[in-house]
């Protein structure tokens, strides 16, 4: 592991920024960070305006991400010492390195040494710059301390030390450095003490006029005591950073990014095909973590374990087994450790190893063996634990647990046995939570479950999991997402009507004609083409296909090539038509002569329909995934690769018949680096009993419209079903009865490649706190959109940055994006009175607030005509090219047209 050597006094760091002593004035404070540890989390650190990192932990897609808002890498380079685990191309002579410094098992360099500049500008910074890295943190400036504390070696020291930085600015046009301390360079001012430090610092603010930054040090697991601190520091003057000494810990600074993602651990040994998709874990608590805010990171509990602390760099550990682990010794005290310095965890199910000793010590549990199910009834409980309804019976339980410790755990459902023992099987406490079986949900078979924990009370308690604003990938502009999506199966088939029609003639007559909204279709290329199952209908279904793919509001995709049925049993040059699925499915389409290639897949597939297909304009957008729509991290890989979005996988079905939460899917499938974004509700195959009856069952898809906005929003619209819909009159007639259904709502029709944008940019928009009480967002120009928690009050539009507006409806309070990348909210308990935007059915497109009072916007809706609510307006003067009505205090605003190219509100100063 690389780990560069800080040092300080009285664990206190101090640097500055500048371009050596030429600066001639400071800069805005820019907020800054330090992180040293390993697998950097870039998607924190990058919220900041400089970012100092240890080049060795960092690979370069870590590093390009680093800089994906705007902020400046920074890479670490001891200058005055040779760290032990640093290695050198060329043997450095003995007297070049002068003595040892035993605190951090380095040897401190002779600044005036031919070869340690050489091997400083040649073998360490030049890499750096070759990397790409134009800034340079240089740590260890006053090192030769240790054997030239003063006198006429410590100045010769000192001017080798500002000719080596003169030299690294000649030899590096451009190159910004941050140096810890090295205030000789400046003007020789001793630093005896922390008063003398703090002198110097003030000196480098007042006098040289450069942003100057205090690093403070408190324990890992006191976040209060840090953010304390950052903001003493700030009173100052100063810029802070509070971390811990080893610096690989997420800390406080002028902002603090708040951790959005929760590590969940799985047991990939145990788990079918090593495949978190089938983990409990995903199927069941990663939907309500999204809806919370927080996206999944998953880590095999058998692998290696991160050493790093990770609170302050993940909101929490969640875990779900369903047997003791192999590696309980090593695993436990991992979680010790983690939670003693602040990380909590939820542990659901079986927790994997005993809670017994000092982990058990430590959660307040002690475990109840040896528990009757005679007798046994429930003494208290809460609605934490009666979410869908308490089992009855009661069930046989497996594990329970008695309260020990200073009483700071809470039982949120309490038992006693016949012998009158009481015990808990759902507890919340300090360290996190715990719910175990079977007291999690109630099951009767594989598709029937229901919850007897409320997976959002207890997620929200175990984790303590702050109230910020939440990114929303559900709603825009205080209106619901709706996408269209059909997938290619069965272009080939013919519908049960008089002529028998291809069921694409008739899709494309009475649906895609009719309905002129956002529409993305595939197709097979196996299906249709000339190296597929059907090649004397190409003649006539190519055509087919170029007609559908020609209307302006159909977005183009791809269904692949041989329409893998199960993605994980398909191996690189298997034999097309082999295997059989649960379903009697082989696990692709048996192509003549065809072996499985993933790229012939996903690339071949898009080839095809750009070359003989597509307009030549509107080439191939989206991968729509097959089967179970399961693809391994390299189909994902070469998606991104091409620039195409993805979407398919989840089964989001819940109904009024089956109105449980566990039917409802998370949002997004984390593989690698890359994430595969779910189908906000499941197509017409789960509704129809794969179209085995009843045939008019998609319009049961309604209902699960209805279930996932009320209460909560937890999913946009999606009308998703695939060419065989058309093949009945049944079917046919339950979508045009879905279709008109969802002309009724308040949406916002989008595409499926835009909402993919949307999912995947949620899983990585910062939300960071500011010292002085704002909420700085980063990487929002997809995903606009944040819900407020009611307790956070409303937008404060004179004072927050690329806000512009604010709706609140029974799902939830909506604060609506300009759609630039970054934004900042200020709240205020009160409602707005400043003009904004209310509600809409299409994106901002350009926004300008000139002051309170004087407001410009444009707006594009997709493929219908746009509708636009605007808020405080009663006695402004509105102005654009539409049919106007005000009500109350709002105008609404209908046009003809899908754009508004401006719209002007301009009111009396209130």
């Amino acid at each position: 592991m690389a780990t560069p050597h800080i040092r300080g006094l009285l664990c206190l760091l101090y640097g500055l920024f500048c371009s050596f002593a030429y600066a001639n004035e400071a800069p805005n404070a820019p907020s800054v960070t330090f992180y040293y540890g390993n697998e950097p989390p870039v998607e924190l650190l990058s919220q900041f305006d400089w970012i100092v990192v240890e080049a060795a932990n960092i690979d370069p897609t870590e590093q390009r991400l680093l800089k994906q808002h705007g902020g400046q890498p920074f890479a670490y380079v001891s200058i005055g010492e040779l760290d032990s685990w640093r290695d050198t191309d060329t043997p450095l002579p003995s007297d070049a390195l002068v003595t040892k410094n035993d605190a951090w098992d380095s040897q401190v360099a002779d600044l005036t040494h031919p070869a340690w500049r050489s091997f400083l500008i040649e073998e360490h910074v030049r890499p750096l710059w070759d990397a790409g890295y134009r800034g340079i943190f240089l740590d260890t400036l006053d090192s030769y301390r240790l054997f030239a504390p003063d006198g006429a070696e410590a100045e010769r020291q000192q001017a080798a030390l500002i000719e080596i930085i003169h030299e690294l600015r000649e030899q590096f046009p451009g190159i910004q450095l941050l140096l810890n301390r090295g205030f000789e360079i400046l003007e020789h001012v001793p630093d005896e003490d922390q008063s003398c430090l703090y002198q110097q610092l003030t000196q480098v603010r007042d006098r040289y006029r450069l942003p100057a930054i205090a690093i403070d040090y408190v324990p890992a697991n006191n976040r209060a005591l840090a953010r304390e601190t950052a903001q003493r520091i700030h009173a100052e003057g100063f810029i802070p950073w509070v971390s811990v000494p080893q610096l690989n810990q997420m800390g406080v600074g002028l902002i603090e990014p708040m951790p959005r993602r929760v590590l969940i651990l799985f047991d990939k040994a145990n788990t079918e095909a090593g495949e978190l998709a089938y983990t409990s874990a995903h199927q069941y608590l990663a939907m309500p973590l999204e809806y919370l805010g927080y996206g999944a990171e998953y880590l095999d509990v058998n692998g290696p374990l991160p050493n790093d602390l990770l609170h302050g760099r993940y909101a929490g550990v969640v875990t779900w087994f369903s047997q003791p682990l192999t590696n309980a010794p090593a695993y436990s005290a991992w979680l010790q450790r983690q939670m003693e310095h602040g990380l909590r965890t939820a542990i659901v199910g079986l927790p994997g190893v005993p809670l017994s000793g000092a982990l058990g010590n430590l959660m307040g549990l002690r475990e109840v063996y040896g528990i009757s199910p005679q007798g046994l009834t429930v003494v208290d409980h809460d609605d934490v634990a009666n979410f869908e309804g308490l089992p009855q019976p009661l069930p046989e339980p497996q594990t329970g647990y008695e309260l020990i410790g200073n009483g700071l755990t809470t039982a949120h459902l309490t038992l006693r046995d016949q012998d009158g023992r009481q015990l808990a099987p759902i507890v919340t406490g300090s360290w996190g939570g715990l719910a175990s079986y079977p007291w999690v949900f109630q099951e009767a078979n594989e598709y029937q479950k229901r919850w007897n924990l409320d997976p959002f009370a207890f997620l929200q308690r175990a984790l303590a999991l702050p109230e910020i604003p939440i990114p929303d990938a559900t709603t825009e502009n205080g209106a619901r997402y709706w996408m269209t999506q059909i997938d290619g199966d069965a272009f080939v088939s013919r519908a049960d009507l008089p002529g028998t029609p291809f069921t694409g003639e008739l899709m494309l007559s009475d649906i895609l004609k009719r309905y002129q909204v956002p529409t993305t279709v595939s197709i097979i290329e196996g299906e249709i083409g000339p190296e597929g199952l059907y090649p004397q209908y190409r003649s006539v279904l190519e055509p087919l296909a170029q007609r559908i793919f020609a209307l302006p509001w159909v977005e183009v995709a791809t269904h692949t090539f041989s329409h893998p049925f199960e993605w994980e049993s398909l191996k690189e040059n298997d034999l097309a038509g082999q295997g059989e699925t649960l379903a009697k499915f082989n696990y692709n389409m048996p192509i003549p002569n065809y072996r499985f290639s993933l790229r012939r897949e996903i690339e071949g597939s898009t080839d095809y329909i750009n070359r003989h297909l597509a307009p030549a304009d509107k080439p191939v957008k989206v991968v729509l995934w097959t089967g179970n729509a399961l693809p391994p991290e390299q189909a994902l890989a070469i998606a991104d690769e091409l620039g195409l979005r993805n979407m398919n996988g989840g089964n989001t079905s819940v109904t009024h018949s089956n109105p449980t939460m566990t039917r409802v899917s998370p949002m997004l499938r984390p593989l690698g680096r890359y994430l595969q974004v779910y189908a906000p509700q499941i197509n017409e195959n789960v509704y129809t009993n794969y179209m085995l009856g009843p045939l008019w069952g998609y319009r049961r898809a309604i209902e699960t419209y209805q279930i996932t906005d009320q209460p909560r929003r937890l999913k946009p619209i999606d009308i998703y079903y695939h060419f065989y819909s058309a093949a009945s009159p049944g079917a046919l007639r339950a979508l045009h009865q879905v279709y008109e259904y969802v002309l009724t709502q308040e949406t916002l029709p989008i595409y499926v490649s835009d909402w993919s944008d949307v999912a995947t940019q949620w899983y990585h928009t910062g939300i960071a706190r500011h010292l002085d009480g704002g909420w700085m967002v980063k990487g929002a120009d997809h995903m606009r959109t944040l819900r407020l928690p009611t307790s956070l009050g409303w937008p404060d539009l004179q004072r927050s940055i690329n806000v512009a507006g604010v709706r609140e409806i029974p799902s939830g309070r909506y604060v609506a994006l300009s759609g630039e990348s970054d934004a900042t909210l200020y709240l205020s308990p009160n409602t707005p009175q400043t003009p904004h935007l209310r509600y809409a059915n299409g994106r901002i497109t350009g926004w300008q607030r000139h002051s309170p009072h004087h407001l410009y916007l444009s707006l594009a809706a997709e493929q219908v005509p746009l509708n636009v609510e605007l808020a405080a307006t009663q006695g402004c003067q509105v102005t654009a090219d539409a049919r106007m009505e005000q009500r109350g205090n709002s105008t609404f605003l209908t046009f003809e047209r899908s754009h508004a190219e401006r719209i002007e509100v301009n009111c009396a100063k209130r």
